[in-house]
């Protein structure tokens, strides 16, 4: 954890001097899935690329220890190692584990376990005065569920406790062909009031 907390400490003393200013800055995640360019300047861009790291994977608590900015192929990597899974996965394997927290990322799971946010316990926030908090479901409620989708408006996520959860060997798929929008709402309803399947997904092609 101390060269996390050195981290944390960086971006902690570089906000409040953007704040002061009253300047809007950018948070650099060292990579990003966007094609535009950005127009900020570097000196606006507090940096959350080191903060990249899988800290822990605890098997008994089924919990995960991650810093933002780790994709999911990476952590699922990790995790199916011990054979744990998260309850919603991002099928884009680019996506943050932070950027799934406050850019508000569901799944096929998510009919049953809601958005990616509601699989974390806790998070890590740099605020704009330069505090470093936890904000839980328990602790600083409203900072934990406010932050979720607010693209990291209300602070800077630097560290994530997941909830995780057993992965299973083999998934059965059944497949139902639909043939109008109706059905196919029809047919989502009725998979996702049941408590018989883990996942439900639906494409529909136009023929115009």
């Amino acid at each position: 954890m101390e060269i996390h907390n050195g981290a944390v400490a960086m971006i902690a003393a570089t906000v409040p001097q953007y704040c002061d200013r009253r300047e809007p800055f950018l948070i650099f995640h060292r990579s990003t899935n966007s094609t535009r360019s950005s127009a900020y300047p570097q000196e606006r861009i507090p940096n959350t690329g080191p903060l990249s790291h899988i800290l822990e994977v605890n098997t008994k608590t089924r919990i995960a220890l991650v810093e933002p900015t780790v994709p999911m192929d990476r952590l699922l990597e990790t995790t199916m190692k011990y054979g744990l899974v998260l309850a919603v996965v991002m099928e884009f394997p680019g996506i943050t584990v932070g950027g799934g927290y406050v850019g508000t990322s569901g799944e096929s799971s998510s009919f049953k376990h809601g958005f990616f946010d509601r699989t974390i316990k806790s998070v890590e926030m740099v605020l704009a005065n330069g505090e470093v908090v936890t904000a839980s479901p328990t602790e600083r409620a409203d900072l934990f569920h406010g932050a979720a989708g607010a693209l990291g408006t209300l602070g800077i996520t630097t560290f994530v406790e997941l909830q995780l959860m057993e992965v299973k060997i083999f998934v059965e798929t059944t497949y139902h062909q639909v043939t109008s929008v109706a059905e196919a709402i029809q047919k989502l309803q009725e998979a996702t009031a049941s408590h018989t399947y883990d996942y439900v997904d639906g494409i529909l092609f136009s023929k115009y």
